[in-house]
């Protein structure tokens, strides 16, 4: 059903980033695009140029992580936790899902890759200080995603059962030490 009164291009998009999160990107046609939206495919392909150019206007990850992440830095890797374990049903686990069923192609990862530093990498990183905080601000980063892909993509029935204040308290109190502990002395060789 398109969306009734907006402009050609927003229908299209918002058309697109309900598919895309519902179905998938491989799922997803340009028909399928047009049809939600209330217009012709030519008319999807002039204004976004692709499927890909249309995947990348929409879909994007910024979005509630920057109220944590500029939050006290001592809670931080709780609260990133908590996030994951709330989330699993949310709009933005949808739209990650979906940025990852499309990663293996080139644009999106690279889209990705910017993503997590531009949200997640960049703001830690000027935060924790310290020799290497940019390598700190990353390996929280992979901590965070191993979770999300977990919880998220693979949905460990494990994970989902367990008690949510202790697994905010262990994976927290992981996450947290990569951003507050001490960095390593410089190796010797």
């Amino acid at each position: 059903m398109p969306a009734q009164n907006l402009p050609p291009r927003d229908a299209i998009r918002r058309a697109a980033g309900d598919l895309f999160v519902r179905d998938g990107y491989g799922a997803t046609t340009v028909r399928a695009i047009a049809a939600a939206a209330g217009c012709d495919p030519a008319l999807v392909i002039r204004h976004f140029g692709s499927k890909e150019g249309l995947f990348l206007a929409t879909v994007s990850v910024s979005g509630d992580l920057t109220g944590i992440l500029t939050g006290p830095l001592e809670s931080i890797g709780r609260e990133l936790v908590r996030y994951v374990l709330n989330g699993a049903g949310s709009p933005v686990a949808g739209v990650y899902r979906a940025l990852l069923s499309a990663s293996d192609r080139p644009e999106i990862k690279e889209r990705l890759r910017a993503s997590m530093h531009d949200v997640f990498v960049g703001p830690l990183a000027e935060r924790i200080g310290g020799a290497r905080p940019e390598l700190r601000a990353r390996l929280a980063a992979a901590q965070f995603a191993g979770l999300i892909n977990a919880c998220w993509l693979v949905g460990d029935p494990v994970l989902a059962q367990a008690d949510h204040d202790a697994v905010i308290s262990l994976y927290g109190d992981a996450i947290q030490r990569l951003l507050t502990c001490e960095d390593p002395p410089p190796s010797a060789g």
